[in-house]
């Protein structure tokens, strides 16, 4: 088997973490997939794979191969598509992950445009309120907002998302309109499940106030709490771009808008070696888009 096919074979049952999973995905049976990764041990005088009757995993050797063979693939793509004279028109599946909100208002509106310019790229989109597993699912490109955990994964900064507080007329009109942080701790909030702890710290003209709130309301997902907020159940501390068209119909409104929070920043990442082709163009691309969405706040 030539050497870059099977590269890509291990990479492929690497990302499925089975045989058989890999096998099915390209049509081939389980025994060759066996089989051609064998072979591909042997020549490397190697193991790449620790087997159980249970699960699939890497071994040391393998998990650098790995990540060798990312690059590799990626440098003889790039060969490749120059020498078809597609250097400027890069080709194949790119597949992407976010949170359904940032899908919703940021990376989706801005999937047509980058697939008219690289008219080559077909565009895969997995959306997910937690975080995706990115070499199970074959991802390529995972946006994440906020703060990163410690990881593995590569990362790199795209933007940032300015903040503010935000609520319905009707809750305002009920539960009275707070006029600094310290008020906030008589209100409702909705929440993110994922944040660590329910505390807001707001900023204005230098003045720093921490503030913890609470609220009967979490959820994971961006959009849940952008409808808890328009419906009355509480203040929301989120991103201009998640509110935008509500501000615009107007079922929220800005909440002492002197005060702010540190915007929530927003990273591009992938499972190893260096951003490049097409991932490197649509976190590019994206990254455009953030930064206009910070202008126009």
């Amino acid at each position: 088997m030539d050497r870059i096919d099977a590269m890509r074979l291990f990479i492929r049952v690497a990302d499925a973490g089975s045989f058989s999973k890999a096998a099915s995905d390209l049509g081939l049976g389980q025994p060759t997939v066996s089989r051609r990764i064998q072979e591909l041990e042997a020549s490397l005088d190697a193991a790449l794979f620790l087997r159980t009757t249970r699960s699939l995993s890497l071994t040391e050797a393998g998990d650098r191969f790995y990540k060798r063979a990312h690059d590799i693939l990626a440098e003889y793509e790039d060969a490749e598509a120059e020498a078809r004279g597609l250097d400027h028109e890069p080709v194949g599946l790119l597949r992407i992950s976010c949170v359904s909100s940032m899908a919703r208002l940021v990376i989706g509106p801005r999937i047509a445009s980058f697939m008219k310019m690289y008219p080559h790229i077909r565009v895969d989109v997995l959306t997910d309120d937690t975080y995706t597993d990115l070499v199970g699912e074959g991802v390529d490109l995972a946006f994440r907002i906020g703060t990163l955990v410690d990881s593995s994964l590569m990362a790199k900064k795209v933007g940032e998302s300015p903040r503010s507080l935000w609520a319905s007329p009707d809750y305002l009109a009920a539960r009275g309109t707070p006029r600094h942080p310290r008020d906030l701790a008589e209100h409702d909030a909705v929440l993110f499940r994922q944040t660590a702890t329910n505390e807001w710290v707001l900023s204005r003209d230098g003045e720093t106030v921490s503030v913890r709130v609470d609220g009967r309301f979490k959820a994971s997902s961006g959009d849940l709490l952008l409808q808890a907020a328009q419906s009355g159940l509480g203040l929301f501390l989120a991103a201009s771009w998640l509110v935008s068209d509500c501000v615009n119909d107007g079922s929220l409104v800005r909440v002492m808008p002197e005060w702010t929070a540190t915007p929530s920043p927003v990273h591009c990442v992938w499972t190893s070696g260096k951003l490049r082709g097409k991932a490197k163009l649509f976190a590019d691309h994206i990254a455009d888009a953030l930064r206009f969405e910070t202008q126009t706040c």
